[in-house]
């Protein structure tokens, strides 16, 4: 029963859901609109539980994971996907391409990113990977209309294929040798093996094997170089809304992941995974930051900035659990909600009839628009770091953690990539203030939910103490 209970904001949503996928068979077209918002509502009333929740009311449960913690990351992840829906029906709704099943799948993906992050066993992370990929997999082929659309599902589909192999092999080659699949069984066993990294022994070997292809795995899902392939075609071949999803709530769920195996399973094997997880943020950071440059699609040279800010994670994991995980989750909590103000703006925007797809989409946005032109440019001075901006406390939490842990040399790379990355944003401001206007330009929304949310981010920066407080919270709960 405790099982059980410790479910129940997933089992409001999957009710909701099953209440919306039958309703919604009886609904006529002028009435499908009515699903939305069904499933917004049953978001709000998820989120209202978990809001609820006190210390007293956390179950225990050795299979499922309830803490604070877990709490924490599924309030943020359903106030994410309430404003991701919010810009996904206005954007579905003004090109016409509006169908409930789309919000239907996101929902079957967020039930996965939920058992992710409460799984305290690795069979039922597994699944909740899995009903997640299958989510990413449909959306992104939403757009029957393109066959960009198409080859970047299909080029997703086969090499997450891949992933979830490599990830079946490792916790495969771990229940080999410990004989278990519970996190707290796992960490006893290889705790009493007592692994040296001065003498390999069939074990010791057996387990770097194992966490390698689960690091690669999960890399992958991360969107981390060298197994970035998938991820610029994707971004561009979907639909903005789509590329939003993508590129906001399942990062968060996979960073998760990430902290919870390292600081667990993989505990008494940080000199092995530190080094691989190092190699992987250098990789990012270098290949994001050079690659972006030289884009002139908004949504591609977004993806290489995403590539850039996972590998920026990636060193905050790389520095520990003393420091560097609540600068990391600060980070990741700084990077999701400004991508998705920019993703949300363009959702917001179109030239002529289609949507904003190039850069040069936006020339001269400033004299039609100024006001989305400031917004423009706080997210974009947030992202290459600029104080007060959030995004500058982001990347200092990440160096300081470097420095703290004498990382010096890291630091100094971290400092010099961003002053190199801060060229492709500072392109696009360049492109909205000072190109020639294009009158093909069209905004298609009210801006709302865009203004509250950078005033938001604006305000947050100004008070950065109580996002770093609640991330080292969280971090000391996990």
């Amino acid at each position: 029963m405790t099982f059980i209970f410790s479910m129940i904001p997933e089992i409001i949503i999957l009710s909701s859901l099953s209440i919306v996928i039958v309703a919604d068979l009886f609904l006529n077209n002028n009435n499908k609109h009515l699903s939305y918002y069904f499933l917004q509502i049953a978001l709000f009333v998820t989120l209202s539980y978990l809001l609820s929740i006190s210390n007293d009311e956390i179950l225990i449960n050795e299979l499922y994971d309830s803490s604070i913690f877990s709490i924490y990351v599924k309030i943020f992840l359903i106030l994410l996907l309430i404003i991701v829906f919010s810009y996904s029906y206005s954007y579905l709704k003004n090109f016409e391409k509006y169908k409930s099943e789309y919000f239907m799948i996101i929902i079957f993906g967020l039930l996965g990113m939920m058992i992710m992050v409460s799984s305290n066993h690795l069979l039922l992370l597994y699944l909740g990977i899995e009903l997640l990929s299958l989510a990413l997999y449909t959306i992104i082929a939403y757009n029957k209309d393109s066959l960009h659309s198409a080859e970047a599902a299909v080029k997703y589909y086969v090499l997450g294929a891949m992933s979830s192999g490599f990830l079946l092999f490792g916790i495969s080659l771990i229940y080999g040798l410990t004989g278990a699949l519970l996190y707290d069984d796992i960490v006893t066993q290889i705790t009493s093996m007592n692994i040296d990294s001065t003498q390999y022994s069939i074990n010791s070997i057996g387990l770097i094997f194992a966490l390698t292809f689960i690091l690669i795995s999960i890399a992958f899902k991360f969107g981390a170089a060298p197994f970035h392939m998938w991820l610029p075609d994707v971004y561009q071949g979907s639909l903005t809304p789509t590329t939003l999803m993508l590129s906001t709530i399942p990062k968060v769920a996979i960073f998760i992941v990430m902290i919870k195996l390292t600081n667990s399973i993989f505990s008494d094997l940080q000199i092995f995974w530190s080094e691989m997880v190092l190699i992987l943020s250098v990789f990012s950071i270098l290949i994001g930051n050079l690659i972006a440059i030289v884009q002139t699609n908004i949504k591609r040279l977004l993806a290489y900035s995403t590539i850039a800010n996972v590998g920026f994670i990636l060193l905050g994991i790389y520095t520990g659990p003393t420091y560097g995980y609540s600068a990391a989750l600060f980070y990741t909590i700084t990077y999701t909600l400004f991508t998705t103000a920019v993703f949300g703006l363009l959702c917001e925007l179109k030239t002529d009839k289609s949507p904003i797809e190039n850069i040069k989409d936006l020339s001269g946005l400033n004299y039609k628009y100024p006001s989305l032109a400031i917004l423009f440019l706080i997210i974009m001075l947030s992202m290459i770091g600029i104080p007060p901006f959030l995004g500058f406390y982001a990347k200092f939490y990440i160096i300081q953690s470097l420095i703290m842990e004498n990382h010096i040399n890291l630091a100094v790379f971290a400092v010099i990539m961003t002053v190199i990355g801060s060229f492709y944003y500072l392109r696009v401001i360049k492109v909205i203030y000072f190109d020639e206007l294009d009158d093909k330009i069209v905004s298609i929304s009210s801006h709302l939910i865009s203004y509250m949310l950078v005033l938001s981010l604006v305000m947050i920066g100004l008070f950065p103490n109580i996002l770093s407080s609640l991330a080292f919270y969280s971090i000391k709960n996990l």
